[in-house]
């Protein structure tokens, strides 16, 4: 086991350079695109809700 300290890479948004922090289903992202990414499933998820009529 390594002393080394854990070195992040880069986001895996593209036209992100920002460090990578979060494992989402679209990759290794910065704290800034998993917000973006958390808010676009939840609409998602409200719209299909909806289009099922379960509102």
């Amino acid at each position: 086991m390594s002393t080394e300290p854990a070195h992040t890479g880069t986001c895996d948004t593209p036209r992100c350079d920002e460090p990578a922090e979060t494992i989402t289903p679209e990759g290794y992202v910065c704290e800034a695109c998993a917000a973006k990414l958390a808010a676009h499933y939840e609409s998602t998820r409200e719209r299909d809700a909806d289009a099922r009529g379960e509102r």
